[in-house]
């Protein structure tokens, strides 16, 4: 399984003069709702002149970044206007943030961030179906997204968004709202990107959730009553992996809508400066401003379902609980039972045993042993009767008085 941890890296670790390939999805220049794909090299996508003013999403890998091309991080810093330090540990292994500079009439640059945890159930080669735990749990791996991005814009310039390290859903699922939609934003509106990125950001958090509850579902169709106690054990390391998993969602969507929020106070800045501009720009940055809006109230929703799914598995780890405990009490009860049944033969035994009664020069069955029986036996009744009919707890009472 893949763990979320900090990665050291050492300056100059790579040349600063390697290239690092990126997809470019941009706007076609003769029709704005046609949007092609080509491969390219990010020093090509930032200095060619020809693409200057179309508006451009470049998704690359931030390895090569991270590992230390300091010309090529100059490069970028310089065109996409990112923090000297966005490539810390503080900044990159952050779980989210938003930022931005500069005035949107000249130009405005924004750099963000959002991660998401996936999981996804482990599934037979041979057979294809669903490999289970003992308990019949479902098996799974998990990964994290950690998309960054950074975006620059101005009225007769730079139109870019550098997208690092997103899936390849999350690009297909931005491709596909550009097909769908009129292109007159990205001329007027510096977060014309935005909308895209947060929707394919949403799409992802909705596969992660619904992935997440299918685990959750699974705990909770899979109860079982009568297993052994090294079951349990195990179920409850079960549940416990996948609190952490649940919790980690919840971490992320509360720093999603976090950086949404601030995002769109941000537009909103924007929207109320547009008041005297022409119908068809204050329009298109109305509805660049409805979507941003329109998005955070589905991060907000799905924080609801995250936390209601917390609760949900919080309540099958109390029931597991429960039941282990019924199991403890049900065998110390069994032993109680034991104790009491042997107790008042072992007192008379003790008793007879006592110097109040003599015995004979050798050792026999004296003929008097009936009477041992005679008297432990109804005592051991009496005492099993009281325990089982007599008033809660009068027992305990009357020995511990």
């Amino acid at each position: 399984m893949s763990q979320h941890s900090r990665t050291s890296y050492t300056k100059n670790s790579i040349d600063s003069q390697t290239p690092l390939p990126v997809k470019v999805l941009e706007q076609s220049t003769t029709d704005s709702r046609d949007w092609e794909y080509r491969e390219t090299d990010i020093n090509e996508s930032i200095t060619d002149p020809r693409i200057q003013n179309i508006p451009t999403f470049v998704f690359a890998n931030s390895d090569v970044l991270r590992g230390g091309a300091l010309d090529l991080r100059a490069r970028l810093e310089g065109y996409y206007g990112m923090p000297t330090d966005i490539w810390s540990d503080t900044q990159w292994e952050s779980n989210g943030f938003f930022g931005c500079a500069g005035d949107e009439r000249v130009r405005h640059k924004t750099w963000f961030r959002f991660l998401i945890k996936m999981v996804v159930q482990k599934k037979n080669k041979e057979t294809g179906y669903i490999e289970t735990t003992a308990f019949g749990n479902p098996q799974y791996d998990y990964y994290w997204h950690k998309m960054g991005f950074f975006s620059t814009w101005s009225p007769k310039g730079h139109r870019s968004i550098l997208c690092l390290d997103c899936p390849p859903e999350f690009v297909g699922h931005i491709h596909k709202s550009l097909s769908s939609v009129g292109g007159e934003s990205f001329h007027i509106d510096p977060y014309c990107f935005h909308p895209f990125i947060v929707g394919g950001v949403v799409s992802t958090f909705d596969a992660s959730i619904w992935a997440l509850r299918d685990l959750v579902r699974m705990t909770e169709k899979n109860r079982k009553r009568d297993e052994k106690m090294a079951d349990y054990e195990d179920h409850f390391d079960y549940l416990h992996e996948i609190s952490r998993h649940v919790n980690h969602s919840g971490e992320t969507l509360t720093v999603a809508t976090e950086v949404m929020s601030k995002m769109v106070h941000r537009h909103g800045t924007l929207l109320a400066r547009a008041e005297g501009a022409p119908d068809l720009h204050r329009d298109a940055i109305m509805q660049v401003d409805d979507n941003l809006d329109f998005y955070q109230g589905l991060l907000f929703g799905f924080k609801c379902r995250c936390e209601s799914m917390q609760q949900r598995h919080q309540s099958e780890i109390s029931l597991a609980q429960s039941r282990a405990v019924a199991s403890d009490a049900a065998a110390m009860k069994a032993i109680a039972g034991l104790t009491i049944v042997f107790l008042p033969a072992t007192f008379v035994s003790a008793i007879f045993s006592m110097s109040f009664f003599e015995s004979g020069a050798e050792w026999g069955l004296s003929p008097k042993m009936w009477i041992y029986w005679v008297i432990a036996i109804p005592v051991t009744l009496i005492t099993v009767l009281l325990l089982r009919k007599g008033p809660k707890g009068s027992i305990m009472r009357f020995f511990t008085f």
